[in-house]
């Protein structure tokens, strides 16, 4: 079915006679001096511009219609008006707004491809744009007519800029997907064709067709009026793409917060993390308690073990002395039993059950199970979370610690460079905590619970 509607649209393509463009131009012409309405006259033209251009394979008739028009200064100002005929009655019917916005990307695509002969401008060594001309004439004829009419010179104007940043916006996400040579030889080929955008180059078309021309006998500028309509479309094409850059930042940063959003913790998960962190903290005591204990131990270990050598040593020498009726064979049997209970009663195996219990694996693991909670947590909720803890009755006793364990958690948290908060929030995060520590401090008069071991 596809085929056959491409078939009959291509088979009326062909059909159309060879000067469909300059009946169209007449038949503007006759309806608008034979309706004395101009309401109703521009009604006409934009109907029957709608109904014989409508199409999708007869949009390129409508800027032949306007060639047409604008080759005669005489018909050049029923450009303006047919222009007009479809802007006024694009509320009324949406299909006057598809056929607007259908003109005027054909007429950008034309431009990038360069399809159309380029127009000369006089008394200057450069060309514009077909299209550039095309529709320049046409906004140069709706000043000439009326100047209030430049509202809606505006909103072509416009739509036009719309459509070719768009369509530069589309190629540059495009881009990186095509290989990066073939890339850059089609924009330098593109360069070539096309010099510069469509918009600006109807602002520059404008602008050299309302200058004084050199040696007219004119004392004042009678092209001033498009002078003044090159300066507005400057203000309108300085707003508009502004008002675009605005959307795009507006857009970019909506995507950038809703992306963050989607990093950041959860409520259930940082109410989840509540009870490792403080589980982890009492660890990280435990652990900086680790050498003090053992420490501790040890000694006392130490000092047996060589009080025991010294006892049996003594032993020894009084059975081998004779002193206090003590034989040389007793001595010995002393001397090796004291050796024995040094050897095995106060070796480091006998003690262990003294020594404190290294904690450092647990506390890897508990550690491990709240970082990425951690790690997803905004400034806010970082230092929301940081203060709870601060007021938590059960981590008054580690209070004294809390700063150096936050500090132990993100110095050991992998892949750092991934966290959300910054290291400078992170700085500022730790300072309050630790100014609600010092509070906390004075409200209890400086005295913490003690830790339980």
């Amino acid at each position: 079915m596809e085929n056959l509607t491409g078939s009959n649209e291509q088979q009326e393509f062909e059909n159309l006679p060879s000067d469909f463009s300059s009946r169209i131009a007449s038949k503007i012409i006759f309806t608008s001096e034979r309706e004395r309405d101009p309401d109703v006259a521009l009604e006409k033209i934009g109907n029957m511009l709608l109904r014989n251009l409508g199409a999708p394979n007869r949009i390129k008739y409508f800027m032949d219609v306007m060639d047409a028009l604008e080759a005669d200064p005489e018909t050049t100002r029923f450009s303006g008006l047919s222009w007009a005929s479809l802007m006024l009655d694009r509320e009324e019917d949406p299909r006057f707004e598809k056929l607007i916005q259908d003109i005027l990307e054909s007429m950008i695509q034309g431009h990038l491809r360069g399809d159309r002969e380029e127009h000369e401008l006089e008394y200057r060594r450069r060309k514009v744009s077909f299209y550039a001309r095309n529709l320049g004439e046409s906004f140069i004829a709706m000043m000439n007519i009326n100047a209030e009419l430049y509202e809606v010179i505006s909103e072509i104007f416009s739509k036009l800029i719309r459509a070719e940043m768009q369509l530069e916006n589309q190629k540059k996400e495009s881009g990186p997907n095509a290989r990066k040579i073939s890339f850059a030889k089609k924009s330098e080929e593109e360069d070539r064709k096309t010099g510069k955008k469509l918009f600006d180059d109807v602002v520059d078309y404008i602008h050299a067709r309302g200058e004084q021309r050199v040696g007219t006998l004119h004392q004042n500028n009678p092209n001033e009026f498009i002078s003044v309509l090159a300066d507005r479309l400057r203000s309108t094409r300085r707003y508009v793409i502004q008002d675009l850059l605005n959307r795009q930042a507006m857009a970019r940063r909506k995507e950038a917060e809703k992306e963050l959003s989607e990093k950041l913790a959860g409520a259930e998960e940082i109410i989840l993390a509540k009870d490792n962190f403080k589980r982890g903290m009492k660890l990280y005591w435990t652990e900086k308690q680790y050498n003090f204990k053992y420490m501790a131990v040890e000694k006392v270990r130490a000092t047996v073990y060589v009080l025991s050598m010294i006892v049996g040593i003594m032993i020894f020498l009084i059975g081998y002395s004779g002193i206090s009726g003590l034989l040389w064979w007793e001595g010995i049997v002393g001397a090796v039993g004291m050796f024995l209970f040094a050897k095995f009663l106060c070796s480091r195996r006998f003690f262990r059950n003294f020594f404190p219990e290294d904690v450092s694996k647990e506390l890897e693991v508990v550690v491990g199970s709240f970082t990425p909670t951690l790690r997803k947590m905004s400034h806010e909720q970082l230092d929301s979370f940081l203060h709870r803890q601060v007021k938590d009755s059960e981590n008054l006793p580690y209070l004294f610690v809390l700063s150096e364990f936050v500090r132990y958690v993100f110095a050991v948290m992998p892949d750092r460079n991934n966290v959300v908060v910054e290291r400078e929030e992170l700085a500022e995060v730790v300072q309050n905590m630790e100014m609600d520590v010092a509070r906390s401090l004075r409200t209890m008069g400086g005295q913490l619970p003690k830790p339980r071991a």
